[in-house]
């Protein structure tokens, strides 16, 4: 809804920059305000979440960075990590499987009412390839060990561990990714409320208030034109990043350390 709205708001941005909205055939000047005014409304919790989304990857990405070094350092052999057993839970669980953990609940549509004894039988079947997993990530893989599914799980957990640091730096990137679209939303929200204010109040009526303040001692002409600027710079640069993320990822990406010929 707040995307749509945003949206919206933009065919009265676009207008102005042709003038548009110097006539009386989409509502003038106050049609492009109430727009603006709608899109700052919209923008508020686009700005929060992406906040909120930006520290949560980067914690995620932390949790996957330890886990993928604790699960490297013992080789798959959860039994000789400290506190091995807490590191499976769901989450940790899933980074255990090359490619992730997909249960069959999560691929498939729900089952109707007369297959409920299918879809037990499914359930039974996933619990017990849990079990199986999580026991033989438990055990110790050494040389007295000739389980070959102890050593088969545990070589799948060492290879999903690589895997996994490279996930693990992925997250991060989009994690400060949020916070950069953040810094350039924040920007263009600032920009345009200055619009806004200096519609509704003149220069006299703000002088010396806190909203007047926001101006940051220019004119409402400068600040109006400033905040424009600033609103419609910020929204040309931003999708230039979106857009340019994925070369910024496969730059960031560290080089394969070269090994010497003996």
């Amino acid at each position: 809804v707040n995307v749509f709205a945003i949206g919206i708001s933009f065919f009265w941005l676009f207008a102005n920059s042709w003038h548009v909205t110097d006539t009386d055939w989409i509502g003038g000047l106050q049609g492009l305000i109430h727009a603006l005014t709608v899109m700052e409304i919209a923008l508020v919790p686009l700005l929060y979440y992406m906040l909120k989304d930006g520290y949560s990857k980067i914690l995620k990405s932390a949790r996957m960075a330890a886990f993928a070094e604790g699960l490297s350092s013992c080789g798959g052999d959860l039994s000789k990590a400290a506190g091995g057993k807490d590191l499976l839970n769901a989450e940790g669980y899933g980074w255990t499987q090359k490619g992730g953990w997909s249960p069959f609940w999560a691929e498939s549509a729900s089952l109707s009412p007369d297959n409920i004894a299918a879809e037990e039988k499914m359930l039974a079947k996933e619990v017990e390839k849990v079990e199986s997993t999580v026991s033989a990530l438990l055990k110790d893989g050494g040389k007295n060990n000739d389980d070959k599914n102890v050593k088969a799980v545990q070589k799948a957990a060492r290879e999903a561990a690589e895997d996994l640091k490279e996930e693990s730096r992925k997250e991060a990137f989009e994690g400060y990714m949020e916070y950069l679209y953040f810094l350039l939303n924040g920007i263009a929200f600032y920009g345009y409320l200055l619009g806004v204010i200096c519609y509704y109040f003149d220069d006299d009526y703000l002088e010396g208030t806190y909203t007047g303040s926001l101006k940051l001692g220019m004119s409402n002409s400068d600040s109006d034109w400033y905040g424009n600027f600033a609103g419609d710079f910020m929204w040309t640069v931003e999708p230039i990043f979106i857009l340019g993320s994925p070369m910024m990822l496969s730059w960031s990406k560290p080089k394969a350390k070269k090994v010497k010929a003996e």
